[in-house]
């Protein structure tokens, strides 16, 4: 288990993680029952009920980790190949 921490670069997976976090602001949400919203690709990571004025946006929300660590995780083996691409290319 160590050896797989000393073999991924934490700031490519650093990026990856914003990537994620910037995409989810440009791709679209999906909608589900016309009543909750679905933020991130291609797993979900942030689901937005819409409720009516007077209830906090805090209380409507609900944050799955293991659903941002993965799709960072997935952005994070796309970069290592890009780059892997890029230098044997260069």
């Amino acid at each position: 288990m160590k050896k797989i921490f000393e073999k991924v670069n934490w700031k490519i997976f650093n990026l990856a993680l914003w990537i994620e976090i910037i995409l989810s602001y440009f791709l679209p949400f999906r909608i589900v029952n016309d009543s909750q919203y679905q933020v991130g690709f291609p797993i979900p990571f942030l689901f937005v009920n819409a409720v009516g004025f007077g209830i906090s946006p805090f209380l409507s929300m609900h944050f799955n980790p293991l659903g941002l660590l993965f799709n960072g995780i997935t952005i994070y083996f796309l970069l290592i190949f890009m780059i892997k691409l890029f230098r044997k290319n260069a």
